[in-house]
């Protein structure tokens, strides 16, 4: 009780909060503890299913711009070789573009 007093109001409510809502639990009888422990481990479910898929995205973002990025310094490249003189299918070669893409350049 010591450290609760110490604490600012705004902790000691959210702690009176947690202890009222353990509490709260505590009184359900055996049929609504089965029910709330099933709609608990769905919201659970659901926050981790959102968050499997915030980390896919992510990560699919990540690999589009690595993917467009190696794009890019293809192009750049090739641009380059084009501007050498190189003939359009060692370019192609050399980069991975198609030779359309190089002549497109």
């Amino acid at each position: 009780m010591d450290t609760l007093s110490r604490l600012p109001w705004a902790a000691q409510s959210a702690v009176f909060k947690k202890l009222e809502s353990i509490a709260d639990v505590g009184s359900m009888s055996r049929s609504e503890r089965l029910k709330y422990d099933e709609a608990l481990k769905k919201y659970r479910d659901t926050l981790s299913v959102f968050e499997g898929a915030r980390m896919e995205g992510r990560e699919e973002g990540i690999r589009e711009g690595i993917r467009e990025g190696i794009k890019k310094g293809k192009i750049e490249n090739a641009r380059k070789m084009k501007a050498y003189g190189l003939a359009l299918d060692m370019i192609s070669d050399i980069t991975g573009l198609t030779i359309d893409e190089v002549r497109d350049l």
